[in-house]
């Protein structure tokens, strides 16, 4: 037999139907299989996620006679499951949830490329495993056997008795399980839900204009126009307190905030985290009201900029984010002068987040008195960490990251650590800019959400997992007043210091905390939510799942340990 005739042979499976009714069914469960081991859910829910669609994909594909056109049908299943699989491998656990499919239309190029770099494992893996079982597919179709009406048949009959099977798993789950929803906890229904629910929000969010274009909060100045005020609130990426000195960290990432923590120039909040773990969510939050709404009501209203321009401010939106047609753009855009610093580079440059500050100097340098805001959107620690800062930032070495693996975590670390430098810095300079000027002025600083650094065994890394983690949540806050503010506001002053040690929600208390400091008068603003105000209440603190629902954080899914028990035994201040 030559080497053609011995190929022939090797691959003379490829033109057998039953065979490859079998290869596509097991392309199809694959993931499922995996999250056997990978979720967090009860074994039995675990199980009845194999059992069940497992039996649903059986009956269907015994349905045509030939499994390449099953293949090609229920297509958004292959889909599903090759999604599935890299995002498993990237987070290490939980289905597709809105937020990734989401990702699609609002992440960015430059973030897509980091990205990829951590993914090319996975991405191979699926390229291998299901490009072959298209093609297989096709030459199923082509091919002029069929699956006989017996064996169709026997498998129809099996597929109904394991159906029963998987039916009954289903029920036991929701009389033993009081946290079991199908629609959650079963692949790929879950994504199939998920689905449905991110296209309806794209849809939603591109009639924003249209929705929202009626809203105004009324909102007045408590303060006499001749007042002069700036307001600065700066919005960290992907910064995490735990890697600060300020919050207890033992390399001196913070030599700034330190020292104004020391001489008690600035207000640090010990025990503040976010309400989500994503940038689309988070930001928004943090520029309105909605944390202390509700989330969809994000449609129909406007920000934080909005409520300081009825109020007879000046107001500047400076990005060093890229645009990508979400909220954070609309609630941004809606400044006097908006500026994205990416707008004028190419998609593989790198701008410095000092590039923000140089900006808010020059409005500065303008300014000729009355009230002004500021919002400034930060880059900070976004992956890839080591093109956050200049060579002269570099303080950790060494901090070139070949990878994205946990081998490399030291010089994850080093890189990371650089990055909250420069975050420092850009604090430091934006309050040394606010104190040069003779007037009432504040800044608020805080991130958007933290980030897993292979901190544990399980090696979780970036942010915006289905399931938070402690990292992706602790975030720090930081108020700082130059002393005209304070002695002008000195009940709001040490409204602020009596609040410090407070646990609370950033995305709830900066948009009522602004307002309250400036004396902005609305029927959105909440006293209780407003650490200014005086009488300023601690809640219950939510995470906003993936379906927009606002969860106590013992059922946000939340991983590693206990978070309050965490705080408690880890935190040294």
């Amino acid at each position: 037999m030559n080497n053609i005739g011995r190929i022939r042979e090797i691959f003379k499976w490829t033109q057998n139907q039953r065979i490859l009714f079998w290869v596509f069914l097991g392309m199809v469960i694959l993931p499922n299989v995996i999250m056997l081991f990978t979720e967090s859910t009860s074994s039995l829910t675990r199980i009845t996620g194999v059992v069940l669609p497992f039996a649903l994909y059986w009956l269907a594909y015994s349905m045509w006679k030939k499994p390449g056109k099953a293949f090609w049908w229920l297509f958004i299943f292959i889909f599903f499951a090759a999604f599935e699989i890299v995002l498993l491998y990237l987070f290490g656990e939980s289905p597709i949830a809105v937020d990734m499919f989401l990702n699609v239309t609002t992440t960015n190029i430059t973030e897509v490329n980091e990205l990829l770099m951590d993914l090319v494992p996975a991405v191979a893996f699926v390229f291998l495993l299901y490009v072959p079982g298209m093609v297989l597919a096709v030459m199923s179709i082509r091919n002029k056997e069929e699956l006989s009406e017996d064996f169709r048949r026997t498998q129809r009959r099996n597929s109904v008795m394991l159906l029963f099977v998987g039916l009954l798993m289903l029920c036991i789950n929701y009389m033993t399980d009081s946290y079991f929803v199908f629609k959650n906890d079963i692949f790929p229904f879950n994504a199939s839900y998920n689905l449905g629910l991110s296209i309806d929000r794209v849809v939603r969010t591109s009639n924003y204009d249209k929705t929202s274009a009626n809203f105004k909060y009324n909102a007045v100045s408590e303060r006499n126009d001749s007042v002069n005020e700036i307001y600065v609130l700066v919005i960290g990426e992907t910064l995490r307190a735990d890697n600060m000195r300020v919050y207890g960290y033992e390399r001196n990432t913070t030599p700034h905030m330190t020292a104004m923590d020391k001489d008690s120039s600035m207000v640090i909040y010990r025990d503040a985290i976010t309400m989500s773990n994503t940038t689309h969510k988070s930001v928004p939050m943090i520029m309105s009201d909605i944390a202390s709404e509700a989330f969809d009501s994000i449609y129909y209203r406007k920000g934080l900029i909005t409520a300081f321009k009825e109020a007879g401010f000046k107001t500047a939106y400076y990005s060093n984010q890229r645009r990508n047609h979400s909220f954070i753009d609309f609630f941004g855009s809606e400044a006097d002068q908006v500026i994205f610093l990416k707008d004028s580079v190419s998609i593989t440059d790198n701008v410095n987040d000092m590039e923000l500050v140089e900006l808010l100097k020059q409005r500065l340098a303008e300014y000729a008195g009355g009230k002004l805001l500021v919002v400034l959107h930060c880059y900070g620690s976004h992956f890839n960490y080591k093109d956050r800062y200049p060579e002269s930032m570099a303080k950790y070495k060494p901090d070139m990251i070949p990878s994205a693996d946990r081998k490399y975590r030291p010089q994850l670390i080093n890189a990371y650590d650089n990055t909250v430098l420069q975050a420092d810095e850009v604090v430091y300079q934006v309050v040394q800019s606010l104190s040069e000027k003779d007037v009432n002025s504040a800044m608020i600083f805080t991130s958007d959400h933290g980030e897993d650094i292979f901190d544990d065994s399980r090696g979780r890394f970036l942010h915006a997992s289905p399931q938070p983690t402690y990292y992706q949540l602790r975030v720090p806050l930081c108020v700082w007043c130059n002393d005209k503010y304070k002695q002008e506001y000195g009940k709001k002053w040490a409204s602020l210091w009596a609040t410090k040690d407070i646990p609370v929600s950033t995305n709830k208390v900066v948009f009522h905390t602004l307002l309250d400091m400036a004396g902005i008068k609305t029927r959105y603003r909440v006293a209780s939510d407003a650490l200014s105000s005086g009488v300023f209440e601690e809640s219950q603190r939510m995470y906003l799942n993936d379906h927009n629902e606002f969860l106590p954080l013992e059922r946000s899914g939340l991983k590693d340990l206990d978070f309050l028990e965490f705080v408690a035994r880890h935190l040294k201040y």
